[in-house]
């Protein structure tokens, strides 16, 4: 008998189990290769590479952060770009942006409490001086509340011998008088006191002359002039200080120019590193200087992050009328120059996400011709979307420190 195909399928009936086998290990092999991810993460796989979540540059502020943040916003429109003048520009402090800290009294500084460069609050010290005025009228004030003390209890007296009939009213009337007297002249020494800066003793080894200068506004030291140890007169300046946030651009315009401009309009300071801050016209000069022949433009500029100082020569980027079929005069949509959101070489704006509250997204654009206070925005944006224009600079702040919390989806 024939047994070659008994054994052949014999072999047959042994492989086929070695053979599911195999199957079963690559199988397992494929699912270890996708171990921990989700279900479904597959099933987009050639629906379109370099697809990014929509929601990826989405960020929701908190309620303490909103309430904290002043955002304001505009609807996006086309509009005719101005032709735009750029003229020279100096900035200079407000009338409360810079202060001359000085006593008020003359005085030996036996005290200096803050630096160049240091920052300080308003009404904060930063000196102390020694003045022998300031010491005399202590003394003065004490003699003058022992007098005081004096004539009470002489009217309590007064009073009690009145109301047993054993002196007039003229007399009581009298002891009334001399308290009232004596309370009036130690409230005037001590109104001196203050004015001068110094305290009102409360005894004898009170009495030290020291008044402590105090800073008139909030800003930065600029300048020191004082020396410890040093004889000062009164109002001689101890310190400069200027308050960074609060500058005037003024502007040198051609009087032809200057005739076209109104308090109330807008322009744009360049900076020399290229920043581009917001100003807004206060007053334009009604005199033309001899020797350039120019009138001053002064400009309220918003300076928050102090970055232009006083004495920083910059550019100022006015608006004017644009003619009719020139290429300045063309149609665009633009944003004001601060609602963009420059890092680097890119730019970005902030709009508001719709239906959720607190949540703006950060879209990039691209920008065109700067005119003024706007900037051209050749993509990214429609006409009719809403962009965030003030707030601009806490949101970034807040995005760069990882203040926002990210977009729950």
């Amino acid at each position: 008998m024939n047994r070659l195909p008994i054994y052949s399928l014999l072999l047959l009936l042994l492989a086929a189990p070695l053979a599911g086998c195999g199957s079963d290990s690559e199988a397992a092999a494929g699912e270890d290769d996708h171990a921990g991810e989700a279900p479904g993460a597959h099933a987009d796989e050639g629906a379109g590479e370099g697809a990014e979540d929509e929601h990826g540059d989405e960020l929701t502020l908190t309620d303490e952060q909103a309430a904290a943040t002043e955002i304001t916003t505009e609807v996006v429109r086309s509009s005719a770009l101005a032709a735009e003048v750029r003229v020279p520009a100096r900035i200079v402090p407000t009338e409360t942006g810079q202060a001359q800290v000085g006593a008020l009294v003359d005085g030996r500084v036996v005290r200096l409490l803050v630096a160049e460069g240091q920052s300080v609050r308003r009404g904060a010290a930063v000196a102390v001086i020694e003045s022998p005025e300031v010491a005399r009228l202590q003394g003065e004030y004490l003699r003058t509340q022992a007098r005081v003390t004096q004539a009470r209890q002489q009217l309590d007296r007064s009073r009690q011998l009145a109301a047993e009939n054993l002196i007039s009213q003229t007399l009581l009337e009298q002891a009334v008088a001399d308290a009232r007297a004596s309370e009036s002249e130690a409230a005037a020494i001590a109104g001196e006191i203050r004015a001068e800066g110094g305290a009102t003793p409360s005894g004898p080894g009170a009495v030290t002359g020291r008044v402590t200068v105090t800073s008139p506004i909030s800003g930065v030291v600029s300048e020191r002039q004082a020396e410890l140890g040093a004889f000062v007169q009164a109002s001689a300046p101890l310190y400069e200080v200027v308050a960074p946030g609060q500058v005037y651009a003024d502007a040198s315009v051609d009087p032809d120019l200057a005739s076209s401009i109104r308090s109330g309009d807008a322009a744009v300071i360049e900076a020399p590193g290229g920043r581009r801050f917001r100003g807004v016209v206060q007053f334009v000069g009604a005199e033309v200087a001899g020797e350039t022949r120019t009138a001053t433009v002064r400009l309220r500029v918003t300076n928050a992050t102090g970055e232009l100082r006083p004495e920083t020569f910059v550019t100022v980027v006015f608006d004017v009328e644009a003619g009719e079929g020139t290429a300045e005069g063309r149609t665009a949509v633009t944003v004001p120059t601060e609602a963009v959101d420059r890092d680097g070489g890119d730019a970005y704006v902030w709009v508001p996400v719709e239906g959720e509250p607190r949540t703006y997204a950060r879209r990039a654009v691209r920008l065109g011709e700067a005119t003024g206070d706007r900037v051209e925005v050749l993509s990214g944006l429609e006409p009719g979307e809403t962009v965030v224009t003030a707030g601009v600079f806490a949101l970034k702040s807040f995005q760069s420190r990882g203040e926002l919390t990210e977009h729950d989806h």
